[in-house]
């Protein structure tokens, strides 16, 4: 919780989390969200008049927390094979725990909500500038940047965003998957980084 963020607050957003993942965002009703926060909609409009702040509110929270794991990869002296799996593990704990992935999805409903933002910020992310720094130094082979960003996300949010489906289709149940998913970031590490050393 932030420090300028109040206790019903947060009790007030946690609930509107819940409501727009379960419903997106053009489903959701602020009397929905009232209820989940168990409190009254006269409450909820003290805090946050609209919709629209709410949804603010938690975009702004998540890309926030999102951008400081982002950051690892502004610093260039680390070993970049350590930097990799510190992030994939990070990135996966932060899919899995926050609101990144409803967060997505209204980001492809409205392309603004990021264009908006990215006006105030480098347009090129810096994943692409330290794996350039590291072409450049011959600490790695040429390799396909994008591909390997695409990849690495894909991995870590497609598991997730589809849990329920490859529990049923891997014969797992709720605990064998979790089990498995913590293991799984290391899986996707070893991958991303064979591929790396061969020059993908």
């Amino acid at each position: 919780m932030s420090e300028n963020t109040s206790e019903t607050e947060q009790k007030i957003l946690s609930a509107a989390k819940k409501v727009f993942e379960k419903d997106g965002y053009n489903g959701a009703r602020m009397q929905q969200i009232a209820d989940e926060a168990e409190i009254s909609k006269a409450s909820l409009h003290y805090y946050f008049r609209t919709k629209e702040n709410l949804f603010e509110k938690i975009f702004e929270e998540t890309m926030t927390d999102f951008m400081q794991i982002v950051s690892t990869w502004e610093e260039i002296s680390d070993d970049w094979e350590l930097k990799l799996r510190n992030f994939i593990k990070q990135f996966f704990e932060f899919l899995n725990t926050k609101s990144l992935l409803f967060i997505l999805g209204e980001i492809n409903r409205n392309p603004d909500l990021l264009a908006n933002r990215r006006k105030k910020s480098k347009p090129k992310a810096k994943f692409f500038t330290y794996f350039e720094n590291l072409i450049s130094e011959g600490k790695i082979k040429e390799i396909n940047i994008p591909v390997v960003y695409i990849y690495m996300h894909s991995l870590c949010a497609y598991p997730i965003l589809n849990k329920k489906m490859f529990q049923m289709t891997v014969g797992m149940n709720a605990t064998e998957y979790d089990k498995f998913m913590n293991q799984y970031p290391e899986i996707v590490a070893d991958s991303l980084i064979n591929l790396i050393k061969r020059g993908l």
